[in-house]
């Protein structure tokens, strides 16, 4: 044997280990857990081994798998329109009486969408007309007769609240989920204005309604980073084994971060002082939006002295320095309350929280004033900018979501019965289970030895495709199942070309050994050129798809990648291994 063959054998063994590896969670999950307790990651946690994946890390099954609640969401982003038309009329005849140039009087039509500006004194309109449109240019000019303005919103702006209307409310929507500890929620756009929301394995609507119904809550509050409270729990009460639980002093203050928020919180309970409340940050995922890789701890005051009630407006860009930066404005009430707690509290960092979670917390570095402040994020850790200025939007978009909420109504909601998950799993293994046993005896029946091998590098290319779902954390769905049979059927095709590849160059006088090297390099390009096809193919299905169509998508994606993987090098790991024992003949 050349050194190029144990060095593939070692991978393939490698890559067959780390398999197995990752599908202990699905495991525990689908097989000895209670149905009951299939989303229970806590529990999960406990019964899995102490070497085992994270419990997140597993195959995640579909609404029409387990069953479920099935919701659609409606946002009213032409309600929030008109509100936000009236608000910026007020706003406009307060900054012109700041400004001091003259006296208006402000009438607002919601329903068109208009604002109408009338001078008291019609020489000063030049003047307020100047001043409006450089300052406010989200609104342009419809008209001007005489000592009367009128405005509407730009149509690019509208175009842009709307779809940032939609963001806010699935922002909001999936943090108040994520708190009800929902892992496999699947939220996503649907259409322009509607969100679709699937909450795989829960059986209450009524608490569903409850859960997404209502306004997120905005919050700025101080946060004790004076207080050394962090360390001395952790160093007088050590927190439980197995919770991982660690004090990190990375934000120049103790803090401490752990992989579980229930975790975090219950460590802390009944330890925290009186006048001040543990809160969490979420810790996000490099590659996986929307995904928490562990948490950390802030300690903040009880007191809220601001809430976003006041605030009237948060966009992210880059600064003058090319750092990502997050501007934020409040109303004439909300503007005093800002400046007089940057007074007190310079120095000090303050916490934006929404829904009980920390999105940022700045230090203050001085008063300010005015109603508007700027919020930097720096750049550190190597991250691109890109990644900076995404979290910067992530900010600003939950900034607005506790600040304009837009009215979201339930356009429907309905439950899936967990009966016909259960039906749809046995029709869906029983129909993939079958497919895989004739493809299993045609192989070994036609190809002989070389069919066998076909056979095991099929069974691996399989528990490749689960353990892919499980490492993305993917959500299986019926769909799924049928991408999943599709796939083998691919992967059986591929070792059907090599296989007849290598009949043709024996027939032509080959010696085995040459006709192996030579049909597996003959057909490789005939094999790549088809999966790469069909992957394109499957990567358009999973960008413009929803549902189940996206679900289809994913699984076929991951499939096509172990084919190539079992196709090209798992059978010729084998068939090296035959041909170097016995030259001479070739079952084929």
């Amino acid at each position: 044997m050349d050194r190029g063959w144990y060095w593939r054998l070692g991978l393939v063994i490698g890559v067959t280990l780390l398999t197995f590896w990752l599908l202990i969670p699905s495991y525990y999950s689908l097989f000895v857990l209670d149905r009951s307790d299939r989303n229970n990651l806590a529990l999960l946690e406990e019964k899995m081994p102490k070497w085992a994946p994270p419990a997140k890390y597993r195959i995640n099954l579909g609404l029409d798998l387990q069953g479920g609640i099935h919701m659609v969401m409606r946002v009213d982003t032409k309600t929030a329109l008109q509100k936000r038309t009236e608000r910026r009329g007020d706003q406009i005849a307060r900054y012109i009486n700041e400004k001091q140039l003259g006296q208006v009087t402000v009438n607002t039509d919601p329903m068109a969408l208009r604002l109408s500006l009338t001078a008291t004194d019609p020489t000063t309109m030049d003047a307020i007309e100047k001043e409006v449109l450089a300052t406010f240019t989200d609104f342009v000019k419809v008209s001007r007769e005489g000592a009367t303005l009128e405005l509407a919103p730009d149509e690019g702006q509208v175009t842009r609240f709307r779809e940032e209307s939609v963001d806010q409310a699935m922002l909001v929507i999936r943090r108040r989920i994520d708190k009800w500890g929902v892992a496999e929620v699947d939220v996503r756009k649907l259409g322009t204005d509607a969100i679709q929301i699937s909450l795989p394995g829960r059986s209450d609507p009524e608490q569903a309604k409850e859960l997404v119904g209502t306004t997120a809550q905005l919050e700025f509050r101080m946060v004790d980073d004076t207080t050394d409270f962090f360390r001395q729990t952790f160093t007088q009460t050590p927190p439980p084994e197995g919770s991982n639980i660690t004090l990190d002093t990375a934000e120049g203050f103790p803090q401490l971060v752990g992989p579980s928020r229930e975790a975090l919180l219950a460590y802390v309970k009944d330890k925290t002082p009186a006048d001040r409340q543990v809160l969490m940050e979420c810790i996000p995922n490099a590659t996986r939006k929307g995904v928490c890789d562990s948490y950390r701890t802030y300690l903040v005051e009880k007191e809220v002295p601001l809430t976003g009630e006041n605030l009237t407006g948060a966009d992210a860009n880059l600064s003058q320095l090319n750092e990502p930066e997050v501007n934020i404005s409040f109303d004439a009430a909300g503007a005093r309350e800002f400046e007089l707690l940057t007074e007190k509290g310079t120095g000090r960092r303050m916490a934006i929280v929404l829904d009980d979670y920390v999105q940022s917390a700045p230090r203050i570095n001085e008063r300010i004033g005015g109603g508007r402040a700027r919020i930097t994020m720096g750049r550190s850790g190597g991250r691109p900018l890109e990644v900076w200025l995404a979290d910067a939007q992530t900010l600003a978009l939950a900034l607005k979501a506790g600040a304009l909420p837009a009215p979201v109504t339930i356009g429907e909601i309905r439950q899936v019965g967990a009966s016909l998950g259960d039906e749809l799993i046995r029709k869906g293994s029983l129909s993939a289970l079958v497919g895989l046993v004739l493809v299993i005896a045609f192989m070994a029946i036609y190809y002989k030895m070389s069919g066998l091998i076909a056979d095991v590098a099929l069974a691996l290319n399989g528990l490749l495709i689960l353990a892919g779902l499980a490492l993305f954390n993917a959500t299986l769905t019926l769909p799924g199942i049928a991408a999943f049979a599709l796939t083998l059927g691919v992967a059986v095709d591929a070792n059907v070309l090599i296989n007849e590849r290598i009949r043709e160059e024996l027939g032509h006088g080959k010696t085995v050994r040459m006709a192996v090297e030579q049909g597996y390099d003959r057909a490789f390009w005939t094999i790549f050129d088809a999966h790469v096809t069909a992957l394109i193919a499957g990567f358009i299905l999973f960008f413009t798809g929803t549902g189940p169509v996206r679900g289809f998508a994913t699984t076929m994606i991951i499939g096509l990648l172990a084919s190539l993987f079992t196709s090209i090098l798992v059978t010729r790991v084998f068939m090296n291994y035959l041909v170097h024992r016995n030259a001479q003949t070739l079952s084929v």
